[in-house]
């Protein structure tokens, strides 16, 4: 089968596509025929070992130390079909439909991927596929879907309620604005300006060029802060949110977590960093938000599989408006 393999830690150009063995399924897994697969930041921190050094330590140690040993296929999420069942297995036929993610074993830049029918802590999650979504929609939908969900639930959202989603026109964020819309409150979505028409089309009520406006000196105050960005002016950012209300980072370094602590001591504001567990439930209920169309996939852009790494150059530009999808069977008739 045809494969992404990651050769080094580093740039793109360390993703080589070429072929490899077809893996075989174990009595409890279900063999995957990928039909398509994304690019997350998970995978672009991955392939760099862009993490923290308390984190890329430890990574380096799980993966290989001097270069992927242990992981050397990427992609977090996929859609695809039921190729092949062990013999364990009786929650999936040959020929379902499913989507989901890999947990920390990866592995689906490739034709095939074996994973758990029924999945354990930290190996991710599947289940079927929504009816007649297109296999790139359902791909890119379960890492930023369900880390969006999990901020709108933990936040305890309210009809009315004030929402600012920084980076509103990336992965998260786009389903970020989507979610907080069903839950009927009122939107604010920060990005650049050529995400600001897609942020509107999403539903957000207002809308925020951040290299133009001055949001962070504006006296508007929000129940709830989604910040998909970080890097800088946390503080200030902070200024931005209600007695009470809740800032979710989602890329944060060890000085946010210090400071975290720090904020509910002094000003009752909560700065929260967490991440979703990843449940099937939550994939279920996505999957019929996405079916029912009360829920859509942005995709910026399609990649084959064998341009990866142009995807993976294409995602650290920062123009992306939502998703980018990796196509490793081409929809019929496409």
């Amino acid at each position: 089968m045809n494969a992404i393999i990651w050769t080094k830690y580093g740039p793109p150009r360390g993703l080589i596509f070429q072929e490899v063995d077809r893996p075989a399924p174990k009595a409890d897994e279900i063999l995957i025929k990928v039909h398509a697969t994304s690019v997350t930041a998970g995978d672009c921190e991955m392939r760099r070992l862009g993490l923290p050094l308390s984190l890329s330590l430890p990574m380096r140690v799980y993966a290989g130390f001097f270069k992927p040993r242990r992981i050397n296929i990427l992609g977090q999420e996929f859609s695809g079909e039921v190729a092949e069942i062990g013999e364990q297995v009786h929650n999936y036929h040959i020929g379902d439909p499913v989507f989901g993610t890999t947990g920390f074993k990866f592995g689906a830049y490739a034709e095939y991927i074996c994973l758990p029918s029924e999945p354990g802590d930290a190996q991710g999650v599947n289940t079927s596929m929504p009816a007649g979504i297109p296999f790139a929609e359902a791909a890119v939908l379960p890492t930023a879907g369900m880390e969006a969900l999990h901020y709108i639930r933990e936040s305890n959202l309210q009809p009315g309620h004030r929402v600012l989603v920084i980076g509103g026109g990336g992965s998260i964020g786009t389903y970020a604005i989507q979610l907080a819309k069903n839950a009927d409150a009122e939107v604010t979505g920060v990005d650049s300006a050529e995400k600001l028409d897609l942020m509107r089309a999403l539903g957000a009520d207002h809308l925020i060029d951040y290299a133009a406006d001055d949001y962070l000196s504006s006296n508007e105050r929000y129940d709830l802060i989604i910040d998909l960005v970080g890097r800088h002016s946390i503080l200030c950012r902070l200024k931005l949110l209600k007695p009470g209300g809740r800032y979710f980072l989602a890329f944060a370094k060890i000085r946010h977590i210090l400071l975290s602590g720090l904020t509910a001591i002094t000003s009752g504001k909560k700065l929260l960093i967490q991440s979703s567990a990843q449940k099937k439930e939550d994939l279920v209920l996505l999957a019929e938000l996405l079916e029912t169309g009360k829920l859509k996939s942005v995709i910026d852009r399609q990649f084959h599989l064998a341009h990866a790494a142009d995807a993976h150059i294409y995602a650290e530009t920062g123009k992306k408006k939502g998703n980018i999808s990796i196509i490793v069977v081409p929809e019929s008739g496409s």
